[in-house]
């Protein structure tokens, strides 16, 4: 197993492993509209997106955006999306994801990685901090819907 950065070539397979991803959130499949999202991401630079791969089969992705930071007038990653399809769960695919993240970060100077998950994501909490992710009690969060 190895985790590479993706490329427009792996588009056809992640999108429908992102198609499934968004169902797994409640969203209807729709793999035109993944398609069409992934691709504008690469087109437009406008995401990092790391990959998970057995045997040619891409079993998991991570999905990274660009923030800035105007306090520190540098930069930092937002961690938007981590997935590992049901069957290759447990076997450590999601850690590899992050930690290339977090070497991916490193190396371009970033400040941190930010992230949100649902309170009720255990398990992904307790990889989080293992993973030396610190959760942010000074903070809330707040939203203004557009659509």
């Amino acid at each position: 197993m190895i985790v590479r950065r993706a490329t427009v070539a792996d588009l056809e397979q992640l999108a429908v492993l992102f198609d499934e991803y968004r169902q797994f959130y409640g969203a209807s499949s729709n793999l035109k509209l993944s398609h069409q999202f992934l691709q504008q991401r690469f087109e437009n630079h406008e995401s990092v997106i790391f990959i998970h791969v057995k045997d040619e089969v891409i079993t998991g992705f991570i999905l990274l955006y660009l923030g800035f930071s105007s306090v520190a007038c540098t930069t930092y990653y937002i961690l938007d999306d981590v997935y590992v399809t049901p069957v290759y769960r447990r076997q450590g695919s999601a850690k590899q994801l992050i930690d290339t993240a977090i070497h991916f970060a490193r190396h371009n100077n970033a400040l941190r990685i930010s992230l949100q998950t649902q309170n009720n994501n255990y398990q992904s909490h307790q990889l989080y901090e293992q993973m030396g992710f610190i959760k942010d009690n000074e903070f809330q969060t707040y939203h203004c819907f557009l659509k």
